[in-house]
């Protein structure tokens, strides 16, 4: 059996199917509410200061972003010079793929 790939839409898809953009949507508040949950546990701060946003990338594909913003955000990911990174979004990251490479995108 031969496959003919022509009239493939796969690259349609990923930049313009809803439903890739509302699954990817989904997966990005997951992790926003994951960032929550574990700031407010920990400490109480940045609980309300995190966001999902989906939109197209530069190369057109669907993209999302997890903001969390403020000082305490920042020591989290990236740690001072007096507390370790707690890389919250890398761990969110292993537990939705434990295979992924999250230092080479």
């Amino acid at each position: 059996m031969d496959f003919d790939a022509s009239g493939n839409n796969l690259d349609d898809m990923l930049s313009r199917s809803d439903d890739v953009r509302s699954w990817l949507h989904e997966l990005a508040e997951l992790g926003a509410d994951d960032w929550a949950i574990r700031s407010r546990w920990k400490t109480g701060f940045n609980a309300t200061h995190v966001e999902a946003q989906t939109d197209h990338g530069p190369s057109g594909n669907w993209e999302a972003t997890i903001y969390a913003s403020g000082h305490y955000a920042r020591w989290r990911e990236h740690g001072t010079r007096y507390n370790a990174p707690e890389r919250v979004m890398s761990d969110y990251l292993r537990s939705i793929d434990p295979d992924a490479d999250i230092n080479n995108p």
